[in-house]
């Protein structure tokens, strides 16, 4: 399955709004590769940022246990695997509940 089919099928998006999120899931991946820094703020500032690309396509901004579902699936997608060893770190470095995204953080790890 490839994301686009993922995201059309699992979060009932049109074929224009997939393609269109999976291009901006890109971006926020380069945005991370090209302006990493080590710092509480730059991960909460990286983890808005996801929020606010998300948004548009049904997810509130603020509920992380509405993302879940996305994160998962994407990690599930080998173009976003890095996409999403960055997301969960830095929202658990912005101080989120340690409970979300446990299942797939732990696949993360375990694939290290």
């Amino acid at each position: 399955m490839t994301v686009i089919d993922m995201l059309q099928q699992d979060h009932s998006l049109d074929n224009e709004q997939a393609t269109s999120l999976q291009a901006k899931l890109k971006e926020l991946e380069a945005f991370f590769d090209k302006n990493f820094e080590d710092s509480p703020k730059f991960f909460q500032a990286f983890y808005s940022k996801f929020e606010k690309t998300i948004a548009p396509y049904g997810f509130e901004e603020g509920d992380a246990k509405q993302a879940e579902p996305l994160v998962s699936h994407l990690y599930l997608q080998g173009d976003f695997k890095i996409l999403v060893s960055y997301i969960i770190p830095a929202y658990y470095q912005s101080g989120g509940d340690s409970e979300t995204f446990s299942d797939t953080y732990t696949q993360l790890m375990n694939s290290y």
